[in-house]
């Protein structure tokens, strides 16, 4: 991580917390300190301890130094026994590093008995510090690297033990889990802003949805649903999901679950029940699916798991076209790569101990027992090869004994069934003599188009003759064939299935107004109609043109302004909001007061960036935004 991250003071928060486990004795120190000031903060930060919560200051700033640490530290432990570490954490290294580093390193040096240990925070490369320090520094040093993982692997943990995690009933769909992602990939790479994201979604969906008071683990669900009554039960009946379950029933079972509360309450937890379980059948069979095609060329359905995830929660995975690729290098995998993701899949299935599953986990249990019993040979390319007599006796040549005469490879090799091709007759010379084990020369025959037809016909024919199936392709054929029915049939998002908005968000419009600012709309709307924002009856309007005098005197001024052309005449602009913001005629001369109120909106204006001052006409100032928003 570096300075410009904002999960920077995070990752060194956390790394604090854990080296204080170790010591009690840790100093964090900000960029841009001279040597002075270096010494006296690490000092100070080494030898405050904390007792119950009361700070103790070991020593006073003003007598901080080096000899006075080490006395302080020589009275607090004793030689003979184990000390802790006094660590220093420079948490910019590329701000920090400079001649106050390479003097404190020089004097940290010359107190050998204290057991100084130096934290850099680089946020490039190791490199950085043989180039930022002097080689006399770096040679006073002993070094050794460690890091946080990338922002990546952090949100790659989280999204899997939080958002896929299927003990987790709040679910996102689709466009929400696709928005926040994406929002962490193309703006900040903050992990926190990630999860500040997550919890807002929480509870808007709380706030949203009064049926997701149902939306925790199935067993605290159900018995909530239990104590609920009939108008309670109404905001679950209101769900469009259920309504649209509803219409699809005859019309006596409908109508039942309409009016009687004891039946309805039956069938939400059934479906609720199904739900929970499709949940967590959906998300084993991503990870299994995961485990057969992430080391796949190319990666078609993505390199990490929330990659497919995504795709999966789209909908209608098996029908589209990375799918469709993946399969096909599926159809390409040898016998020990196969073996490995059965065993993957196996240990990703079995447990879920779900009965729709059953049929897949015996085809993988048959399949592994039919390459067992193949046998290695039939895992060799030897056994695909159908041997022709070219390759044959070409064969034969090559083994032959010492003392044989050269191979002549043209004339060697036995005619073949095959007749030669048309252009390499027509290519041959008239005139050269090219020997043949028959001892003739062929003549080629008269050009004929039929003849040439059907040659090319019987070409294509053998071109498109399938080559013979080895046992194991068999085998694998009918293992993935098994598992794309399965995905086709099991793979079904949780947004498709009733009472989703229980457990599923899904409103992604409400969240990117919240989430993704844009802060010149807000600033329009709160200075055209500060009641969306103050919500004070006297500031309510009912036209956005209208100009009361109980407006805010900035929100009067803004508005006059976005009726004026380019250059605005101050003193034109000061009698109209006076005549506004004072209810008095056209004709009054503002007093002092009012015109001190006019100049703070000229200046707040021209502080947001509505205004500037104009060298091109004395007294006016120069518009700098158009289209009013």
């Amino acid at each position: 991580t570096g300075v410009n991250m904002p999960d920077h003071t995070k990752v060194f928060s956390f790394l604090i917390s854990k080296l204080e486990a170790v010591t009690p004795h840790v100093s964090l120190v900000g960029p841009g300190l001279s040597l002075r000031a270096l010494v006296q903060q690490m000092v100070v930060d080494l030898t405050t301890q904390e007792d119950d919560g009361i700070t103790i200051q070991g020593v006073k700033k003003t007598e901080a130094s080096l000899s006075t640490l080490e006395q302080w530290y020589n009275n607090q432990y004793q030689a003979g026994r184990s000390r802790p570490p006094l660590i220093l954490i420079l948490q910019d290294f590329e701000g920090s590093a400079g001649p106050a580093l390479q003097d404190l390193i020089t004097l940290l040096r010359r107190y050998s008995g204290l057991p100084f240990l130096l934290v850099f925070g680089v946020a490039t490369t190791i490199t950085t510090v043989h180039r930022a320090l002097s080689q006399a520094a770096t040679a006073r040093l002993t070094i050794h690297t460690f890091g946080s993982p990338p922002a990546t692997k952090h949100l790659d943990q989280v999204i899997d033990r939080i958002i896929i995690n299927p003990d987790t009933p709040f679910k996102l769909s689709h466009k929400v889990f696709q928005f926040l992602v994406e929002n962490f990939l193309f703006h900040d790479f903050a992990v926190l802003h990630f999860m500040e994201g997550f919890k807002f979604i929480l509870g808007e969906h709380f706030y949203r949805t009064p049926a997701s008071v149902l939306c925790c683990d199935l067993s605290t669900g159900l018995s909530r649903l239990g104590s609920m009554t009939n108008s309670e039960l109404d905001c679950v009946r209101r769900l469009p999901s259920f309504r649209e379950m509803v219409e699809k029933m005859e019309c006596d079972e409908g109508v039942n679950l309409l009016v009687d509360s004891e039946s309805c309450k039956e069938k939400v937890g059934d479906l609720m029940t199904e739900f929970v379980s499709h949940t967590r059948l959906f998300t084993g069979l991503v990870r299994a699916l995961f485990h057969l095609v992430k080391d796949l060329p190319r990666k078609p359905l993505g390199k990490v798991l929330r990659d497919l995830y995504e795709l999966s929660m789209k909908g209608e995975l098996t029908s589209t076209q990375q799918f469709k690729e993946a399969w096909q290098f599926l159809k390409l995998i040898s016998r020990l790569d196969l073996e490995q993701k059965i065993d993957l899949v196996l240990a990703e299935l079995q447990p879920l101990d779900d009965q729709k599953l059953e049929p897949l986990i015996s085809k993988m249990l048959d399949t592994k027992s039919k390459l067992a019993d193949l046998g290695e040979d039939y895992n060799s390319t030897a056994n695909s090869t159908v041997s022709s007599p070219a390759i044959s006796s070409l064969s034969a040549k090559l083994a032959a004994p010492q003392g044989v005469a050269p191979l002549i490879l043209p004339s060697s090799l036995p005619h073949s069934n095959l007749s030669t091709p048309l252009t390499s007759t027509l290519n041959t010379p008239c005139g050269s003599s090219v020997s043949s084990p028959a001892g003739k020369v062929p003549t080629a025959g008269k050009l004929d188009r039929f003849k040439l037809q059907q040659s090319l016909l019987a070409a294509m024919r053998d071109k498109n003759k399938v080559a013979p199936m080895r046992p194991f392709d068999i085998v694998r054929n009918d293992f993935l064939t098994s598992l794309h029915t399965i995905l086709t049939d099991l793979l079904l998002p949780p947004i498709t299935l009733p009472l989703h908005e229980i457990y599923l968000f899904s409103a992604t419009g409400a969240i990117r107004r919240h989430l993704v600012g844009a802060p010149r709309a807000a600033l329009h709307t709160a200075l055209t109609d500060p009641w969306e924002y103050l919500e004070n009856s006297a500031l309510k309007i009912q036209d956005p043109g209208e100009i009361p005098a109980t407006l805010p005197d900035i929100c009067i001024g803004y508005k006059l302004h976005l009726e004026c052309p380019k250059l605005i005449n101050l003193f034109d602009w000061l009698v109209c909001w006076n005549t506004i913001a004072t209810s008095s005629g056209e004709s009054d001369t503002p007093d002092p007061v009012h015109q001190a109120r006019f100049a703070r909106v000229v200046q707040e204006l021209q502080h947001l960036g509505f205004i500037k001052t104009s060298t091109r006409k004395t007294d006016h100032v120069a518009r700098l935004t158009f289209g009013g928003s």
